[in-house]
């Protein structure tokens, strides 16, 4: 496979992506036109979203109209020279891939509109535009992906599609997209302490016929939801832990609602790999 595939090299953005999706656009249209098929075509992906670093390779959304069977539509455009690799683990979507160049190279996404596929690219282009947290966030990631993986594809595009799944969770759970705080769920507070501290503790918690996981909700309540009360509360975990008992407070993170909490936590884990990036 030609490098411009496998290697992880992101570049500023440029208006010319644009001028090339709609050349494109049109070669599409007209190839599926002739073929007696028409589509709404979508420009998709990091090169569409003005401001956002991007590989050089310009991401196309194509949803056939109607009825209209994936493979003979993929056909059409085989005639104007992409090549069909599959569902490429996605069931209902065919990927087909033309180009070997930097921004002359094009990922094409042929599904139907109502294809999960179609939903997450429209929905967290909308929310990259709209939601500077989510743009800003989002750059950071992918920076930092590039640098640990930038011989790796799949990595780069696992570590980046964590902080996806998260945000498309909580965008559609919330019934709005880039709501507020009215998104979380409930925070996660992980901790951490020495073997002794746990086992005293645990046997303080015995007599309260309490778990050390019940007890770590209690102890946050009050701070529940509320992202500076969470901040308080690690200062004085950090500085002033109660009784001599060494406890800290390791990260806290929402759980968004429509979120797993292991979603959440890759999702964290992502962020803090991209401030640690920033900071070196």
């Amino acid at each position: 496979m030609d490098s411009i595939h496998d290697e992880v090299k992101l570049i500023p953005w440029q208006e010319s992506w644009e001028d090339s999706f709609q050349k494109e656009k049109q070669q599409i249209t007209e190839a599926l036109g002739a073929a007696g098929f028409a589509a709404e075509i979508y420009h998709v992906g990091s090169t569409s979203v003005k401001g956002m670093v991007s590989k050089p390779v310009i991401d196309i959304l194509v949803c056939p109209n109607g009825n209209t069977e994936l493979e003979a539509a993929a056909a059409a455009l085989e005639e104007i020279g992409y090549a069909n690799l599959g569902e490429c683990g996605r069931l209902g979507r065919c990927f087909l891939s033309k180009g070997t160049e930097p921004n002359e190279t094009f990922y094409l996404h042929l599904c139907h509109r109502d294809h999960p596929v179609a939903k997450d690219q429209l929905l967290f282009q909308a929310l990259e535009r709209s939601v500077p947290e989510v743009f800003q966030n989002y750059i950071s990631i992918k920076e930092t992906a590039a640098e640990l993986f930038p011989d790796d594809r799949n990595a780069y595009r696992e570590m980046k599609g964590w902080y996806i799944d998260g945000v498309l969770g909580a965008a559609r759970a919330s019934g709005e997209k880039g709501a507020g705080d009215d998104r979380v769920k409930y925070w996660i507070y992980e901790l951490e302490m020495s073997e002794e501290t746990n086992r005293v503790l645990e046997e303080q918690l015995a007599l309260c016929e309490m778990t050390l996981d019940e007890f770590a909700c209690a102890a946050v309540q009050n701070v529940i939801a509320d992202p500076q009360g969470a901040k308080q509360l690690h200062e004085e975990l950090k500085t002033h832990p109660e009784d001599g008992l060494d406890i800290r407070l390791v990260r806290y993170y929402p759980v968004y609602k429509g979120e797993t909490e292991a979603q959440a936590k890759r999702r964290k884990l992502a962020e803090e790999t991209a401030g640690k990036g920033r900071e070196d």
